[in-house]
């Protein structure tokens, strides 16, 4: 084989490849361009597969026999060449063009095997051509090329040119040529012979213009196919659109989803489709074409129960519709509470267009979001908006009543520790019982959360009472019992009020009822506005002068008892108001606790304590007042920490200072934080012993340092037994558990003598010491005192 392909140009062989697979490419797409086609049309599409493979595989075999042996010149028989030509044509592209015509796969395959034996007869019937030399062929090597030319195109249209198995098919195409044609080569002896007369011309010039010529039939073949394809699919697009476009005018107008009539200028049914009938409740027959308005109408009439009367009204109404120049749209409810939307739009030649639309699910929503807009989707209880309608409306037929605003107490504690589910169930059944105990003319409005408002024209503070009282009755809830209370603020209308205003007065009022201790009936009183408008005041005041630094820090000391030596001070914060001067901190700490400025202002207290106390000697220490809010705080542990680094203080000279109620409001929270401070070395010591509730339970739960005997056990008479029996108990009881006990509010030697007595070991008052501006704090840790404790 090596030394064939030796005795070829090779220039001349790669022509030949090159043409043999551009012939095999064009042949798989004029292939797939006939397959699917009509018999009619897919004939010249055959015409043009026979005549491009029968002329592309000649070609390939002429070129790649002008470079065979091009030390020899030959000459050819033109009618020979040409019968080869023919032979390629018919024997070659024939059986290719018709297996385009058939679906078995055996036809196929014997399609191929003829086209593999017809490039064999092309072949031998083109070298038969030769003149100027002798030929002889082995006959092992001649049977051996029919056979591999014949099997690999039997192959190939067994495979087929669909999809990806176009590339197979090509390969086999081609490796069936070329395997022919080299095979049957190999197998070929030529001897120089002269000749007179040789038709002979220069190869290379020869190879160029066949393969020239082959080319431009490739290249026009695929012209012609692609344009053919793209004008037929634009055929197949247009008449496929056509087709779709009436078929979708016949669908839809068979599948809308509302009913349409086309009346005539003789007021006759034109077209109508099958949703007429069905939203008209309409038998078949009642509704066809050519019947008149009127018939139709009263056909409609009969099917939903109508009287003539109405009939008629109905067709008079369409006779003024048709009559109009603009569309006509109404809604018809009928006795089963279908509605229809009914349009009548006027043809100008005459007659009209009538649809009917099914809006009844429309209207159903729309009144659904009606009620959902103005009433509470937990409870069903009319909303904010429903009752500021109500309330205006009242307010201008002077028929308002009293306005009371209700806040179940501790219900976010519900919603807490049992979960909202819970929370709402607790809501629907508080709802429900306001429903039995308000009377059939008040008006109930949940406006969120646990905020509901009644309006009643009866006696405000009677229905209020009722209210609390009922409250008072615990709810069973999910297994669950529940006791709560509810707190009630009532207002009534006074000239020039709106809504608003009676909302801010109720709502005033509540504030009042829950502040006095919950579970109460508060009206309204003049002067609670201007009393909540200076709360907002000195709450932007409270903002300022944390800006401004208008705080101070003073200094109460604090003696160990029986020797009354100073150990220690309470830090405590005063306002210096630029207007008001001193402002108490019982008026503006819990306004800060309620506000969240406690956080800056705490913190501002623990660094100023801080930096005082590093100016002190080592063994005196600081008591600072910590808010709950600040306990709840994350921020507390970094702020204590950056205060004792900063000031380079060891932790036990700070105590933290904590009420009993604090220790309740999320006690696992506060303990942690409790926990971290301890972990520190911080002292925590309880404020106001014996005043919250649990005391016990907080002595036994929490790690304290010092328990501080409230001032109301402090300063009460000799006389007053209980009295001194809490502070007998109290100390018996810090003295066992190994607690430090201080008493504060001293204000008299015989209440000193008596905790002394008692065994109580330290003591603060105004018997011992006012508080002190820092100066004044210092010069009294320089005193006898101090002097006295640092000996001791």
């Amino acid at each position: 084989m090596i030394s064939l392909i030796a005795n070829h140009s090779i220039g001349l062989v790669l022509t030949a490849l090159f043409i043999c697979v551009l012939m095999a490419g064009t042949v798989l797409y004029l292939m797939r361009r006939a397959d699917g086609l009509q018999t009619s049309r897919r004939y010249f599409w055959m015409a043009m597969i026979a005549l491009v493979s029968g002329v592309g595989v000649w070609t390939t075999h002429f070129v790649a026999m002008l470079g065979f042996r091009p030390d020899v010149t030959f000459g050819y028989d033109l009618s020979i060449t040409l019968a080869s030509l023919a032979i390629g044509i018919l024997l070659v592209g024939g059986p290719l063009a018709a297996a385009t015509l058939l679906r078995g796969r055996l036809a196929k395959i014997l399609c191929g095997a003829v086209t593999g034996a017809g490039v064999g007869a092309m072949h031998f019937t083109g070298m038969a051509a030769l003149q100027g030399c002798l030929t002889g062929y082995s006959v092992p090597l001649t049977v051996s090329a029919f056979a591999a030319g014949m099997g690999a195109f039997a192959l190939a249209l067994h495979i087929g040119p669909n999809r990806w198995r176009g590339a197979p098919m090509a390969a086999l195409i081609v490796a069936g040529v070329c395997t022919l044609h080299f095979t049957a080569m190999a197998g070929l002896t030529l001897t120089p012979v002269a000749t007179k007369s040789i038709w002979e011309i220069d190869p290379f010039t020869l190879s160029v213009f066949v393969a020239f010529a082959a080319i431009m039939l490739f290249v026009a073949a695929l012209s012609i196919a692609i344009g053919g394809a793209k004008l037929d699919e634009r055929a197949v697009y247009e008449a496929e659109m056509k087709a779709a476009h009436l078929a979708m005018m016949a669908t839809a107008l068979h599948n809308m989803s509302n009913g349409i009539v086309k009346i005539s200028a003789a007021r006759s049914i034109d077209i109508f489709n099958c949703q007429t009938a069905d939203m008209l409740h309409l038998e078949p027959g009642d509704l066809q074409e050519g019947m008149s308005l009127d018939a139709f109408l009263a056909a409609v009439g009969r099917a939903n129960g109508w009287d003539g009367d109405r009939i008629a009204r109905t067709i008079r109404n369409h006779d003024l519709w048709m009559a109009r120049d603009s569309v006509t749209r109404v809604e018809h409810t009928f006795d089963d509470g279908r509605v229809l939307s009914i349009s009548c739009r006027p043809i100008p030649e005459g007659g009209a267009i009538l649809t009917y639309d099914d809006v009844t699910a429309e209207r159903e929503i729309r009144a659904e979001m009606t009620h959902m807009a103005f009433h509470d989707a937990l409870t069903g209880l009319p909303n904010r908006r429903r009752f500021k309608e109500t309330v205006e409306a009242r307010l201008s037929d002077e028929t308002c009543g009293d306005v009371l605003m209700l806040d179940l107490d501790r219900f976010k504690a519900v919603n807490d520790t049992l979960g909202h589910p819970i929370g709402d169930a607790l809501l629907i059944a508080a709802a429900d019982r306001l429903r039995r105990v308000c009377g059939p003319g008040d008006l109930i409005f949940r406006f969120g959360g646990d905020e509901i408002a009644v309006l009643t024209a009866s006696d405000g503070e009677t229905l209020g009472e009722a209210i609390v009282a009922a409250f008072r009755a615990p709810f069973e809830i999910g297994g669950h019992q529940i006791v709560i209370g509810c707190s009630v603020g009532i207002a009534r209308n006074a000239a020039g009020d709106d809504a608003d205003a009676l909302i801010q007065k109720s709502d005033l009022a509540l504030y009042r009822a829950k502040e006095s201790g919950r579970a109460r009936v508060v009206r309204y009183a003049e002067g609670m506005i201007e009393a909540a408008a200076r709360r907002r005041v000195l709450e932007q005041e409270l903002h300022r002068a944390i800006e401004q630094r208008e705080f101070e820090l003073v200094y109460q000391p604090l003696f160990t008892l029986p020797d009354k030596v100073l150990n220690g001070f309470e830090a405590l914060i005063r306002w210096h108001h630029p207007d008001r001067g001193l402002v108490p901190p019982a008026e503006f700490i819990p306004l800060a606790e309620e506000t969240g400025a406690i956080s800056e202002i705490g913190a501002w207290v623990l660094d100023e304590a801080c930096r005082q106390l590093s100016l002190w000697p080592a063994h005196i220490h600081v008591a600072v007042n910590v808010s709950p809010v600040q306990l709840r705080s994350a921020d507390m542990l970094r702020q204590v920490t950056a205060c004792l680094e900063t000031y380079n203080l060891t932790p036990n000279r700070l105590e933290v200072e904590l009420t009993e109620t604090a220790m309740v409001e999320d006690a696992l929270l506060i303990a942690a934080t409790l926990a971290g401070l301890r972990a520190l070395g911080i002292r925590i010591a309880m404020d106001d012993f014996g005043t919250g509730y649990s005391s016990l339970a907080h002595l036994r739960n929490f790690e304290l340092d010092r328990i501080k005997i409230d001032r109301s056990f402090v300063n009460t008479a000799p006389g007053d037994a209980g009295a001194q029996a809490v502070l007998r108990a109290v100390t018996a009881m810090a003295r066992e558990m190994a607690i430090p006990t201080i008493a504060e509010g001293v204000e008299s030697e015989d209440q000193l003598s008596r905790l002394v007595a008692l065994g109580c070991d330290a003591a603060q008052g105004y018997l011992l010491g006012r508080p002190m501006p820092a100066a004044s704090a210092t010069a009294l840790v320089a005193g006898p005192h101090a002097r006295s404790a640092a000996s001791g």
